[in-house]
C-alpha cells in the first residue's frame, strides 16, 4: 500500500481508448521532462496497487474485499502493460519494481489480518482514490503531450466507478460485514504478469 503523499494518480487505472495511430508514434513525438516524470510515477503507482491488491485478494476476510483487491491488481496489471507501450513510443523508461517507500507500506499491510486488514485496506483505498480523482483532473489539465493528456482525462470515469465501489465495500468492512456488495472479479495475476486479455493491441480500450 503506497502512502497517500506518493500518489500522483490512480489515473493509470484508466488509460482509455488511445487511437490506433498511437502505435506509430516516432521519436520526434517524445514528451517533455514533466510529462515523463508523471508517467513514471503513474507506473510506480500501478506497481504498488498490483501488490496491495494481491495481498487483499489473499488475506482479506470479506469476499467483497478479496474480489476488490483481485480486480485492482488485474486492472492495474493490464493498464501498466499498456502504459509501457505508450512510454516506449514516447521514449520514456518506466520503473519495474516497487520503490523503497512502497515496500515499507507493503510490510505494514502484511502485518494486518482478518477484519483489521479489511478495514485498513478499504479505508486507505477510499482515501487514495479520492486523492487520485483530483490528481487525475489536474494531470489532464497540465499535461502537454496530447496522448498522455487524453489518457488522464479519460481516466476520471473509471476512477469514479472504483471510488463508488470502494466506498460501499469500506462501509461493510467497517461494520464487520463478510459479504454484501457484488464485485465483478478479474483474472488473478502474478507479480509482473498482466492478466489474460491484457495483451497490447493497436486500439487500447480500458473501458471494457
Amino acid at each position: 500500500m503506497r502512502p497517500l503523499a506518493s500518489l500522483t494518480a490512480f489515473a493509470l487505472g484508466a488509460l482509455l481508448s488511445l487511437p490506433a495511430a498511437f502505435a506509430q508514434l516516432n521519436s520526434d513525438q517524445k514528451i517533455d521532462n514533466a510529462d515523463a516524470a508523471a508517467m513514471k510515477q503513474l507506473a510506480q503507482t500501478s506497481l504498488a496497487e498490483i501488490e496491495s491488491g494481491k495481498l487483499a485478494a489473499a488475506k482479506a476476510q470479506s469476499p467483497d474485499v478479496k474480489q476488490f483487491g483481485q480486480k485492482v491488481a488485474a486492472d492495474h496489471a493490464k493498464m501498466l502493460e499498456d502504459l509501457r507501450r505508450l512510454a516506449k513510443a514516447k521514449g520514456v523508461a518506466l520503473p519495474d519494481a516497487l520503490s523503497l517507500r512502497d515496500l515499507v507500506e507493503k510490510k505494514k499491510l502484511e502485518r494486518r489480518s482478518g477484519a483489521e486488514f479489511d478495514r485498513f485496506y478499504m479505508q486507505e483505498m477510499v482515501k487514495e482514490i479520492e486523492n487520485d480523482l483530483k490528481e487525475t483532473q489536474d494531470l489532464a489539465a497540465k499535461a502537454k503531450d496530447p496522448d498522455f493528456r487524453a489518457a488522464a482525462a479519460q481516466a476520471n470515469s473509471r476512477i469514479r466507478e472504483h471510488l463508488q465501489l470502494a466506498q460501499r465495500i469500506a462501509r461493510g468492512a467497517a461494520a464487520g460485514a463478510t459479504s454484501s456488495i457484488p464485485v465483478t472479479p478479474s483474472t488473478p495475476v502474478t507479480p509482473g504478469t498482466p492478466p489474460s486479455g491484457a495483451e497490447i493491441n493497436p486500439k487500447i480500450d480500458f473501458t471494457k
